[in-house]
């Protein structure tokens, strides 16, 4: 998924599943853009980039300029929203009418981000709907953006294939069911929720080997995750406005939802706190920003890996010998 800021007007769009409307008036712009028109920006770069339209065997795309700011990536589709898109949104939307909360599809936050359905509940919930190839990083990057604004985004997958971005944001999947029309009531069985119980660190446990980074099991009590069952979407639409699901935040920056219950017993054990918050998560400090892979050489103001960005391509190094 690609989001870009449509100018003038500043509003921002995904590419991959736009509206028809959207989806004409970009394609209308093939063959009008210039460089330094800065009518469509690629908002997934640290800084904006510049877009054009082209064609290619009827076939529309969003390419970067040549010679554009370090790390482009390749040329965005532009593509119309699909029927199963919308489809399990209105299947979120009904779900937080359901539950008693105010909710509204395509929601725009204070920060500009938009969000697919937004749960006005005593913990504001922003569901987002994506795909496995958007990456961790730019699932966390937004993610920080809604909590700026006030929202705890909820990203949602119905995908077979876990994406990249599952547990390194608050994440809920569901059972496999088909979406060529909405869904009754509790049809979508949630996946990805855990609850934390305490179990004791034996020979049989943990696979031998203490959680706290000892050799030997240490005898004492660590937690453990088992999968939350019996959780409908229709739920987890109550459960996380509501605050009877919360995220929390593993050492190896995993992100789980778990009950609240669960993150104070997590947080009694391991005597440290575990509140996932966006805001304060930096993602991009050990993930590359456009591949997401693993940051190996970790320096400030790196956030792309050695081979996305080579420094060896920089002007000069920026770290002195």
């Amino acid at each position: 998924m690609a989001r870009v800021r449509l100018v003038p007007g500043g509003r921002e769009v995904d590419l991959d599943c736009l509206s028809a409307a959207d989806r004409c008036a970009i394609v209308a712009l093939r063959g009008e853009v210039r460089r330094g028109d800065r009518v469509l920006l690629c908002l997934e770069q640290p800084e904006d980039d510049e877009l054009f339209v082209r064609e290619v065997d009827g076939r529309y795309f969003a390419s970067h300029f040549a010679g554009g700011r370090p790390g482009s990536h390749g040329a965005h589709e532009i593509v119309a929203e699909t029927d199963e898109h919308q489809r399990q949104r209105e299947y979120w939307y009904r779900a937080g009418q359901d539950a008693e909360f105010s909710s509204e599809r395509s929601f725009r936050t204070s920060a500009g981000n938009v969000l697919d359905v937004a749960i006005h509940g005593r913990t504001r919930t922003g569901v987002q709907l994506e795909h496995s190839r958007l990456t961790a990083a730019v699932a966390h990057q937004r993610t920080t953006r809604a909590g700026r604004a006030g929202w705890l985004s909820l990203w949602f997958t119905a995908a077979d294939r876990v994406p990249k971005w599952f547990h390194r944001v608050p994440s809920v999947g569901c059972n496999h069911i088909a979406w060529d029309a909405l869904p009754p009531r509790g049809t979508a069985q949630a996946t990805g929720l855990k609850k934390v119980q305490a179990v004791k660190c034996t020979v049989h446990d943990f696979g031998g080997k203490c959680p706290a980074g000892k050799h030997r099991p240490c005898g004492r009590f660590h937690p453990q995750f088992v999968a939350w069952h019996q959780v409908t979407l229709d739920k987890v639409a109550y459960f996380v406005p509501s605050g009877r699901a919360v995220p929390l935040l593993t050492p190896r920056r995993e992100v789980v939802l778990v009950p609240p219950e669960g993150l104070a017993l997590y947080e009694s054990l391991t005597g440290r706190s575990a509140r996932y918050a966006a805001e304060k998560f930096s993602h991009s400090a050990v993930r590359c920003e456009q591949c997401d892979n693993a940051l190996l050489w970790i320096r400030p103001g790196r956030v792309r890996c050695e081979q996305c960005d080579p420094i060896m391509n920089l002007p000069r190094s920026p770290y002195p010998l």
